[in-house]
């Protein structure tokens, strides 16, 4: 490695003895600095791979126990309430959804604000048990209010790791090795892995009985083993923190500081993209599998796995193009298209698809791509735009407070359902609408330079 650096720094002095203009020398010497950084990280933070396996697995999990519940949401909520009612069970479905959401959103900004404090590893290993645990106590659930209880619990864990999962995979891999990283090897395939997991755990363990699920969901809490023997906190952190220390008598809480005048506008133009990737997610997407109870009139458990599996493919897929729009189209054009995409996908599904077959699992892998795009965009573009020191607090808050929103929006999909006489259908179609909004807010995303904001 050392001759490596020693040829580029023999680069930098040719260029400028040559004349070639300050344009090169000013190249090399980033890439210079670009392969300092990633040394020097490599020898004092935890190893990439590590961060990337924890992450990956962590971001599996995340995406294993917040989908099981919308893939046995009828099953359950008919037991639970004793009717079969789509109408009744949508209601009290959103009822829980939002309560999720809620939780989703308070553990994202708490644990968001304690990882810039006390540590990324650390904090992270704390959410994944809190939402395993919490998955597993919906096993034992006697009626649906404690069942959203729980659900709560598991939103506030998710909600943690995964905005500390992003910032520590961010931070552990420099320059353009992040874009690999996030937007193809851990964050953005991530999920549609724990989706495609959940589908697979419905269709082997969906006979017999949804409990049996949320029992599979306690896994991830040996996942903290790993984390803790293997990772340490990255140098940024390291670094951060000792600013901090030094500075305590001038140093503002976190959360104050994402709203100061360098970084407000960039907050805000987050909260008004996110919000909409999250609210149609779960007020839209989040439907489907009981729609398809809906439409086949029984159970359904290899359809609606089927269906979930075809959905998830398209979310696994959008994570490994993701990184190669974002370099074509730029982060606004990609973020603008995917909600257009998504809007077409679900009003197109919903409005024409009348029976399960064909034309649905043709339309749903499209939808899951162009739903799950968004969220591939802001994993890498929203550690960009803001310093370490407050980085986990800004994705924390700014990527998470939408889903306020969108447990208001489930609510408000719930009654919708029930006001459409028990149509699924017609009240996503309505709630879709939404992806147009979300267009307009593209227009206020600020410009990053590609690199982490304090790299």
């Amino acid at each position: 490695m050392s001759t490596t650096l020693l040829e580029k720094v023999e680069n930098v002095e040719l260029e400028a003895d040559t004349g070639n203009g300050s344009t090169m020398i000013e190249v090399s010497a980033r890439s210079l600095n670009e392969e300092q950084s990633a040394i020097s990280q490599a020898a004092s933070g935890p190893s990439q791979w590590h961060a990337l396996l924890a992450t990956w697995l962590g971001g599996v999990f995340d995406g294993m126990d917040s989908s099981i519940f919308a893939i046995v949401l009828f099953p359950a909520l008919s037991e639970l309430l004793g009717t079969t009612s789509h109408a009744e069970v949508g209601l009290h479905g959103s009822y829980i959804i939002a309560l999720f959401m809620l939780g989703w959103a308070s553990g994202a900004m708490l644990f968001g604000v304690a990882a810039d404090y006390f540590g990324r590893a650390r904090t992270l290993t704390f959410t994944i048990i809190l939402y395993a645990l919490c998955t597993g106590l919906c096993a034992l659930a006697h009626n649906w209010w404690e069942l959203g209880a729980y659900r709560f619990l598991v939103g506030a864990g998710i909600g943690g790791e995964m905005g500390i999962g992003a910032v520590l995979l961010s931070e552990c891999w420099p320059g353009k090795s992040r874009v690999f990283a996030v937007g193809k090897g851990a964050m953005a395939t991530s999920l549609g892995f724990g989706y495609f997991l959940t589908a697979g755990l419905n269709l082997w363990l969906g006979e017999f009985g949804w409990r049996w699920l949320f029992v599979a969901g306690v896994a991830p809490a040996f996942l903290t083993v790993y984390i803790r023997m293997k990772l340490k906190e990255p140098p940024q952190f390291e670094k951060a923190k000792a600013e901090r220390k030094a500075n305590s008598h001038v140093s503002k809480f976190t959360l104050k500081e994402i709203f100061n005048e360098e970084n407000k506008h960039k907050t805000l133009a987050v909260v008004a993209v996110a919000s909409t990737a999250i609210i149609t997610w779960w007020a839209v997407i989040a439907w489907i599998p009981a729609w398809i109870n809906q439409l086949t009139g029984e159970l359904a458990v290899a359809e609606r796995s089927h269906a979930m599996f075809l959905k998830d493919f398209g979310m696994i897929l959008s994570g490994i193009l993701g990184g190669f729009v974002i370099r074509r189209l730029g982060y606004r054009i990609s973020m603008a298209l995917s909600f257009f995409m998504a809007f077409v996908c679900s009003v197109g599904m919903f409005m024409t698809v009348k029976t399960f077959g064909l034309a649905l699992l043709m339309w749903i892998p499209c939808l899951g791509f162009f739903a799950h795009l968004p969220f591939v965009i802001l994993w890498i573009y929203i550690p960009e735009l803001f310093e370490a020191k407050i980085r986990s607090t800004a994705f924390g808050f700014s990527y998470n407070i939408g889903r306020f929103a969108a447990a208001f929006a489930a609510l408000g999909s719930g009654a919708l359902i029930n006001a459409f006489g028990g149509s699924y259908a017609m009240a996503a179609s309505t709630v879709a609408t939404i992806y147009l909004i979300g267009i307009l807010g593209t227009l206020i995303m600020p410009k990053t330079s590609g690199h982490l904001a304090d790299s």
